[in-house]
């Protein structure tokens, strides 16, 4: 993309399941502009560049506002139209179909293959590890985690984490950046993936 963040604008998808401080926090301090999107009328009047799905919530809570809102529709357009989307912890788990979470909730359906239980040590993982990765410069940076669930196996997978099994922690295609692992909370690590996801 060869973006500059101080140019562009993100608009931060109001899911309704969590405080968004830490993320538009993390985001001006990358230096991008920022606007919160309630409803699909706020992509349009806000000549957003780029969308974020936070990381808060379940997997049926977050695809019942979505759908509420219409946005759920929003996203896939946006995601037709080749353009940018960032999706944090759960908001990479809702492009897939389904979720072990909340089972007869259908996903966006983005990508192919449902989100499952881990077989972690400890329910949920808390805390901080290292990725494995041959996508960008993420290989073996330590980030954030907090999740029960997550997708074990996918197509579009970029990094990968090992707490008690192996699942996803990044996927990446086109257009498309989404991160198990909240950057947010990742302190200069987590906010330089941001960037140079979203500006290379």
């Amino acid at each position: 993309m060869n973006w500059q963040p101080r140019n562009k604008t993100l608009g931060v998808i109001n899911t309704k399941a969590g405080n968004l401080f830490s993320l538009f926090a993390s985001l001006k301090r990358i230096g991008f502009k920022t606007v919160q999107i309630n409803t699909s009328d706020d992509i349009k009047n806000n000549s957003v560049d780029a969308l974020v799905i936070p990381g808060q919530g379940r997997f049926g809570q977050v695809m019942k506002q979505l759908t509420a809102t219409g946005l759920d529709n929003s996203i896939i357009q946006w995601v037709r139209q080749d353009k940018p989307l960032l999706g944090i912890c759960v908001g990479l788990q809702v492009l897939f179909e389904q979720s072990e979470e909340d089972p007869g909730v259908r996903g966006l359906g983005i990508f192919a293959g449902k989100v499952e239980r881990l077989n972690s040590p400890k329910q949920p993982m808390v805390g901080w590890s290292k990725l494995n990765s041959r996508v960008g410069s993420m290989n073996e940076k330590v980030v954030y985690f907090v999740n029960s669930f997550g997708v074990k196996q996918s197509a579009v997978t970029a990094a990968t984490v090992t707490y008690g099994e192996q699942f996803v922690a990044a996927i990446y295609q086109g257009n498309i950046w989404a991160f198990q692992f909240h950057p947010e909370k990742s302190g200069e690590v987590g906010e330089e993936i941001i960037k140079q996801c979203l500006c290379n």
